[in-house]
């Protein structure tokens, strides 16, 4: 096999490792937790924290109804035991007792909004965490099919360099060199194939006597036009 045959081979591995190692990173940029995934972690979250908060002022609000009702026995007990005889401490005792009820009725209508709020917050709780559960299933077997693309990738980049190395030590060093030059200079893309008298990466037309020596493998050609050697 002349050289710029080597050359054209060694370019194919070259652009597949390339390609399988731009694979790789964004296979890299997508392991992990995601956004949206975050995101509906961060909404359970708050959705437990107002539920918490609800919870904890509904007990203060029981905590609340009960030293008024313990308030309102004693005041019962008062008022309709023997030892009040007094109609003035009779009638003070009655408007403490309807004093009591009506703090007592504001405190179960506020408990009763919060009952309300407290079940709306525990339905929102288990919108998001069923959501979240969802997200998480759908994540893992993502990250299940990307851990396995991610070996393999890691696998064949390791057999490229294989054949890289391989590919190399079948060239001479000045051939090399101007490969690893031109390669630099032209974007990765050094050798074009000629088919039919055209250049395949510029599409331009060659001379025919550079078009006949390229196809008799008579050392190294360039494209006219483009300046990438020319493979038959």
């Amino acid at each position: 096999m002349n050289e710029v045959k080597l050359l054209y081979h060694l370019q194919s591995i070259d652009s597949e490792w390339q390609e399988r190692n731009q694979q790789l990173a964004d296979v890299l940029s997508q392991l992990g937790d995601t956004d949206e995934l975050l995101s509906a972690r961060k909404a359970v979250t708050e959705a437990e924290k107002a539920l918490d908060d609800l919870r904890s002022k509904m007990r203060v609000r029981e905590l609340d109804i009960a030293a008024v009702n313990d308030k309102l026995k004693k005041n019962q007990d008062r008022l309709y035991g023997s030892k009040v005889r007094s109609p003035k401490e009779l009638a003070s005792l009655q408007e403490e007792a309807a004093a009591f009820r009506r703090r007592r009725s504001e405190l179960e209508d506020g408990q009763l909004d919060l009952m309300i709020a407290i079940e709306a917050a525990e339905a929102e709780l288990e919108e998001r965490r069923t959501r979240l559960s969802q997200l998480e299933a759908s994540w893992r077997a993502d990250q299940s099919s990307l851990l396995a693309e991610k070996e393999n990738l890691e696998t064949r980049l390791r057999e490229l360099e294989d054949e890289r190395s391989d590919q190399r030590s079948r060239i001479g060093s000045r051939e090399l060199a101007l490969y690893d030059e031109l390669k630099a200079d032209l974007g990765g893309v050094v050798v074009a194939q000629l088919k039919k008298d055209v250049c395949q990466f510029c599409r331009v037309d060659v001379p025919t006597g550079l078009s006949r020596a390229v196809q008799r493998g008579e050392g190294l050609h360039f494209c006219p036009t483009c300046g990438r050697l020319l493979a038959p």
